[in-house]
């Protein structure tokens, strides 16, 4: 069974890992150019990948283009597979193999569609989600279902928690449809378009910016669906701009918002509208990631964080 393997990022490229560990016959490999790094902030290059197993590893601007089409139709794939795309696929390419296209959506589809799942999981406060394999179609996340595996969202779960147990997931899932779909025992669902909840928009680099008049356990969820591999949630303090990775939170003290109570060797407290927030892993500027009570000092206590700033045009957006 041929395969052609479209993705991007490092989900994709983890289970591409585990596809050619596990001997599955991968044709070639699409891939975005160098210049979408700055577009995509879980990116990742398959160029190590593809050089050691010896798979042609074709870069690209924009799947859909017609020369890119005519690669894949000269490879003629029983199947393809698509890992962490941005771009939706055209007719022209989800015609071609025989047993169609796959993708993947790190939500209990048909509940939850859109863009920046992740992120969006935790900001909604969700205990509990699915990666979900289906079919696609000319149309966003809306084939039939192949296969999902459910998994459960503890209250501190961040992006990185999320991002590496969807890898896990993902791994386990790929291997076993694969082999499903080889001998001919695939078998897939048709979604229920009574249980779609919502379709959930891109997140901007605006959508970061923490306002500190909300709640410590709104900013704390914040927090966690933007870090890494995300750009992170973000303030300024004297003007320049303070990206927040780890935090905690304590809710039983009420203070004055954007106001830094105390440095102290667990972090960075500070003041929100109901509780406050401990800063812990932080990157100011362009400065190394570091330790929150390392960069701040007693000297800082009673000054204020910033809520609002003038756009900032230079931070990654989250994964679309």
């Amino acid at each position: 069974m041929k395969i052609v393997f479209i993705s991007g990022v490092k989900f994709g490229k983890e289970l591409l890992k585990e596809l050619l560990e596990n001997d599955f016959d991968v044709s070639a490999v699409f891939s975005y150019e160098e210049s979408k790094q700055k577009i995509y902030s879980d990116y990742s290059s398959f160029d190590d990948i593809c050089k050691k197993f010896n798979i042609k590893n074709i870069k690209v601007n924009n799947i859909n283009d017609s020369e890119n089409v005519e690669v894949i139709k000269s490879i003629n794939p029983d199947l393809i597979l698509v890992m962490g795309w941005s771009q939706l696929l055209q007719g022209n390419i989800i015609s071609i193999p025989k047993f169609g296209v796959i993708g993947s959506h790190p939500t209990e589809l048909p509940k939850y569609r859109g863009r920046a799942p992740i992120p969006w999981t935790i900001l909604k406060n969700l205990k509990e989600s699915a990666l979900t394999f289906f079919y696609i179609e000319e149309g966003i996340d809306n084939g039939d279902i192949l296969d999902q595996m459910k998994f459960k969202i503890n209250d501190t779960d961040d992006a990185t928690i999320l991002y590496n147990k969807i890898i896990n997931l993902g791994k386990i899932m790929i291997v076993k449809n694969l082999k499903l779909i080889q001998n001919n025992s695939a078998k897939s669902i048709k979604q229920d378009p009574m249980k779609f909840i919502e379709n959930w928009p891109k997140r901007t680099p605006e959508d970061g910016l923490i306002n500190w008049n909300k709640t410590s356990d709104e900013i704390f969820r914040l927090i966690r669906a933007t870090t890494h591999p995300y750009p992170g949630a973000y303030t300024h303090y004297h003007g320049k701009k303070l990206k927040i990775f780890k935090a905690e939170v304590i809710n039983n003290n009420i203070s004055e918002p954007r106001k830094i109570l105390s440095v102290t060797s667990t972090g960075v407290h500070v003041g929100t509208k109901k509780g406050v927030i401990i800063l812990q892993s932080i990157q100011f500027m362009n400065e190394n990631e570091s330790n929150a009570s390392l960069f701040f000092s007693q000297n800082d206590v009673g000054d204020y964080l910033e809520s609002t700033f003038p756009k900032d045009t230079n931070i990654l957006p989250l994964n679309p």
